[in-house]
């Protein structure tokens, strides 16, 4: 499937993104015209993916997913048979973390003593006049207490997915010109089955059952500063990307592996203060030299493979290890690795996907220089909720 099947009449003829062999610099940097009238139809895209999609139509809340003292637990859930999130008699909502939860043994502590992670299930309590809640393990004890706990939580069923509009704008290039440009950056998680975990995979998991794992670095401890430069652990992308993901996703499947996604959208803000550590262009390119960077435009992903256990491929080296033995071209590393680094970067090609030498993790766009660099952090772009199984279910023919 080629993206022209995607977005026919999105763009013209000197931005067609055209078939899965595109080389990189084949376009002009004549001005692209993007009509405004024209927007992308998600349905679309769902039959192009191969997907049977139902949108929720509730608007984005930010972090105001639920209302203490509503019916249910998932003010803005638009389908009033759902009853997921009732409270029960003593008040206690059956709640679920998204992102994460910060716990305090009162609500005086300083520290909290603990942080739930996204997806534990836990029962909130108002605490009425202040904004702190009970927080109760699921099978009855006092856990704690959360400042605003209702604000980092969903109700039961439901799950989350970010979203952003679309924009339009001038790109610069590598030769210092400008392009008309536009960014539509999607969560993945409207379009695909993930698994979403920022610690180690656990082996008990049955992988095979999801697309694609999201576990996006930066937003661990595990970086080059020793802390995230965000919490979320939301992985976007620009929306002309999916179907190229969605064909990758199938062929590593067919092959009994599992796609892991490590990085993808940055904003330019972490691409500025990653660059300003790191201070090498080749490894966190400079916003200020050139078109900057990729990852800030969306069109990006750094990624690795995990079997159906969980079991990550062998590579030349860690994620994001910025040496010599990171490159493509490093005689260091083992015959295992190469062949599995040779692998993943035949089916990325096949799929769309040009790649650069100095790091085996990197794909990106062959177009990326007609979409715009954006700054949205993270931690802050507004989530929207769909109910499990009722609103926003993805079900494969």
């Amino acid at each position: 499937m080629t993206r022209k099947s995607v977005i026919p009449l999105l763009l013209c003829t000197a931005v067609l993104l055209g078939s899965c062999t595109a080389h990189a610099g084949s376009k002009s940097d004549e001005a692209l015209e993007i009509p405004e009238e024209v927007f992308y139809t998600e349905e679309d895209l769902a039959r192009d993916l191969g997907i049977s999609v139902t949108f929720p139509k509730a608007s984005g809340l930010g972090l105001n997913a639920y209302q203490p003292g509503s019916q249910n637990g998932n003010a803005g859930n638009t389908n009033e048979n759902s009853g997921s999130g009732s409270g029960t008699s003593d008040g206690k909502f059956p709640m679920k973390v998204y992102e994460s939860m910060e716990v305090y043994a009162s609500t005086t502590s300083i520290k909290p003593m603990r942080v739930l992670t996204d997806g534990e299930i836990v029962m909130l309590r108002e605490m009425e006049g202040t904004r702190w809640a009970e927080v109760y393990y699921n099978d009855g004890p006092l856990m704690g207490y959360a400042k605003d706990g209702f604000m980092h939580t969903i109700s039961e069923g439901s799950e989350v997915y970010a979203e952003l509009p679309i924009e339009y704008g001038m790109a610069k290039t590598n030769q210092e010109t400008y392009v008309s440009a536009y960014s539509h950056l999607v969560d993945i998680r409207k379009y695909f089955n993930v698994y979403s975990t920022t610690d180690e995979l656990t082996g008990e998991t049955d992988y095979s059952q999801y697309d694609v794992i999201v576990s996006m670095k930066l937003s661990t401890n595990d970086t080059t500063i020793g802390k995230p430069f965000y919490n979320a652990n939301i992985c976007m992308v620009q929306y002309d990307l999916l179907p190229m993901l969605k064909k990758a996703i199938d062929m590593f499947r067919e092959d009994g592996y599992i796609m892991v996604i490590y990085d993808a959208y940055r904003p330019t803000s972490v691409q500025q203060r990653w660059f300003d550590v790191v201070q090498v262009h080749k490894w966190v390119a400079n916003p200020a030299i050139g078109m900057g960077g990729v990852h800030d435009r969306g069109t990006a992903v750094d990624i690795s493979l995990v079997d159906f256990g969980g079991n990550e491929l062998e590579f030349p080296t860690p994620m994001h290890t910025f040496t010599e033995e990171s490159a493509r071209s490093s005689p260091t590393m083992s015959a295992t690795a190469r062949k599995n680094m040779d692998y993943m970067l035949n089916i990325m090609v096949q799929c769309g996907f040009t790649y650069i030498n100095s790091e085996w993790w990197h794909f990106q766009d062959v177009n990326t220089k007609y979409y715009l660099p954006t700054d949205h952090p993270l931690d802050m772009i507004p989530l929207v909720p769909s109910e499990a199984n009722e609103v926003g279910t993805i079900t494969y023919r």
